[in-house]
């Protein structure tokens, strides 16, 4: 097994080799295998271990430390100071009451990035597109830790009968509770993806980071779409649970 985590680490990419061994130790906290208050082993084992420079070591090291994961004290050694094993607390539903009572229950805190009016997005645009769409775009926060960025399309007719409600509310909980009788049909697409520059930055991560592109779409009976949105999650947040239909 330590063989292969080592010549998988060797491997060319275009990922540093501190980045690689930073994923590899997180990947272990995230385990369990380190929880909090374990000493991890000394810098010449982890050098030993994963057969690569202690300049290298060093240097995931100091990454895990600022994100605040581990702390090192010099005569001490290097423990662990939080517990991500728990970190994936937001289930991303695949029924839509479950994901208007999840949004509703979860409290969620706005940062508006702006908003205006536009055609809908061709690659959000699978069916029948109103003129024009209502658009916002909003990092949601929790506990202080962006989590979050999404642009979401209200059809304009939509919005200007509840206008300060889609503005200072959650798009979808406005939604259901005025054009409930509207809605016919939704969808949901995940992909996992790497964070480019811009997501990075709104949800202040490094670039290159996994993260999960959500698209939604909710139509009306005639197919027309009521309201779509693109949304990008820290994957370190998330977990995904399903049923499994037995034939």
């Amino acid at each position: 097994m330590q063989e292969t985590i080592n010549s998988t680490l060797k491997k060319p990419s275009r990922l540093p080799l501190s980045l690689k061994v930073k994923y590899t130790l997180r990947a272990r906290m995230e385990k369990g295998e380190w929880p909090v208050g374990t000493q991890l082993p000394t810098l010449p084992q982890l050098v030993d271990q994963y057969g690569v420079s202690r300049a290298t070591i060093r240097t995931a090291l100091d990454e895990l430390e600022r994100e605040g994961l581990i702390e090192r004290t010099r005569g001490r050694g290097t423990f662990v100071i939080a517990d991500i094993s728990k970190q994936h607390w937001l289930m991303l539903p695949s029924d839509w009451n479950a994901l208007i009572a999840q949004i509703e229950q979860l409290h969620v805190q706005f940062h508006y990035l702006g908003d205006g009016s536009s055609a809908l997005p061709s690659d959000l645009n699978d069916g029948t597109a109103a003129d024009i769409y209502w658009w916002t775009s909003r990092i949601n926060v929790r506990d202080g830790l962006p989590y979050s960025f999404n642009t979401a399309y209200v059809a304009q007719s939509l919005y200007e009968a509840h206008r300060d409600e889609f503005e200072k509310e959650a798009v979808l909980t406005v939604l259901q509770r005025h054009f409930a009788d509207q809605l016919s049909s939704a969808r949901q697409v995940l992909t996992i993806q790497s964070s480019d520059a811009v997501v990075a930055g709104h949800l202040q991560m490094d670039i290159g980071t996994p993260l999960i592109k959500a698209i939604r779409i909710a139509k009306d009976p005639d197919g027309r779409i009521l309201y779509a949105a693109q949304l990008h999650y820290r994957a370190s947040c998330v977990y995904i649970e399903q049923d499994i239909k037995m034939s």
